[in-house]
């Protein structure tokens, strides 16, 4: 993991995710990464249930007796919605879409946009497709107050959840790998998937974290438990899934980039420690 500049990390996103194509939503070393999936096409032998799976993708809570499997598919469907409808009220606005804005918002806008496509790949070994649903009510406001906070103060507060995003896809990675453990394949395509959004989410985290000062980083690494928790209540598969006591004493114990990025094998960027 690197650990310097602004500068070093516009050269790591050039050279990860290649150009970027604003208007068509396109990098293009992104694009060749899904070009390989679909070319090395992995199922599992054992689908989900599509009308199971349907039927609880809109419930604020899942059915009694789902298993784990279908929790964590679930929740792998849900997770990313909020951050979705995020970047789509920032694009409404063209709050990333001024030519004077630096290169690496732009890199980082479009990031998000891949991150709905790599669930959707998650999904799509299971034969189930990924739909657009609205997040809770109270995930919409959450968002809406990020999106619209005056700059300098919104970046904290998306810093914050950034850094509950890192917790999350990392605890769905472990919770995926073990559950699919019998499986290899698939077992290597979940967590391929998961990984390379945890190593953008680990550089989102680095670059908010530049653009503050040393006083509001630590106002991100206050409020960050609480909204990992709030992930947590508004996704009620997560706290199915996730142990709450090992998550209380995850999030009582400081940020720690370097457990998050011990499993990946991307090279991964931190502009500056939250």
């Amino acid at each position: 993991m690197n650990d310097n500049r602004i500068g070093g990390y516009r050269d790591f996103l050039k050279r990860r995710d290649g150009e970027a194509d604003l208007l068509n939503r396109r990098l293009t070393n992104r694009e060749e990464f899904f070009s390989g999936l679909e070319l090395n096409p992995v199922r599992s032998q054992r689908p989900a249930d599509r009308a199971t799976f349907l039927r609880n993708l809109r419930r604020r809570k899942p059915e009694p007796g789902l298993d784990k499997k279908m929790l964590f598919l679930l929740a792998t469907a849900k997770l990313n919605q909020a951050e979705r409808f995020g970047v789509g009220l920032g694009e409404t606005y063209g709050l990333n879409s001024d030519e004077d804005l630096p290169p690496e918002r732009v890199y980082l806008e479009l990031e998000e946009h891949y991150h709905t496509r790599l669930l959707a790949c998650v999904l799509d070994v299971f034969d189930l497709t990924f739909q657009v649903v609205p997040p809770p009510f109270v995930m919409r406001q959450f968002v809406k107050t990020g999106v619209f906070l005056p700059e300098r103060l919104g970046i904290l507060f998306v810093g914050a959840a950034e850094m509950a995003g890192c917790v999350m896809f990392d605890e769905l990675r472990r919770v995926g790998i073990e559950l699919f453990a019998e499986e290899p394949d698939v077992c290597e395509r979940v967590s391929l998937l998961y990984s390379d959004i945890l190593t953008d989410e680990v550089g989102h985290v680095g670059y908010c974290a530049s653009r503050c000062t040393p006083a509001e980083r630590a106002v991100m690494r206050r409020i960050y438990p609480y909204i990992t928790r709030l992930f947590a209540r508004q996704t009620a598969e997560l706290s199915l899934l996730i142990d709450r006591d090992a998550l209380r004493a995850r999030l009582a114990r400081p940020f720690d980039v370097d457990e998050l990025t011990a499993g990946l094998t991307n090279e991964t960027y931190l502009v500056t420690h939250p």
